[in-house]
């Protein structure tokens, strides 16, 4: 099954409104506010591949995300 950890960020003031929205997105099992060079981290398991990209496209599109770093799991 295709995982991928999304790297979030977001605009000012909408870190717990877009965490939220994201976290009630199928396939994502964990969704974390986090330090460092991203505001957010989350956690996607979703078959077939095709079902992970569209999720990755779903995030980038909500109001108050600037941009997303994907990385795959390899094993």
């Amino acid at each position: 099954m295709p995982k991928a950890f999304v790297m979030i960020d977001v605009h000012p003031g909408r870190e717990s409104d877009t965490q939220l929205l994201v976290k009630n997105m199928p396939g994502v099992t964990f969704v974390y506010q986090v330090t460092g060079s991203h505001d957010m981290i989350a956690f996607l398991d979703a078959e077939p591949y095709e079902e992970l990209a569209v999720i990755v496209s779903k995030v980038r599109r909500l109001d108050g995300v600037r941009a997303t770093d994907t990385e795959l799991v390899l094993r």
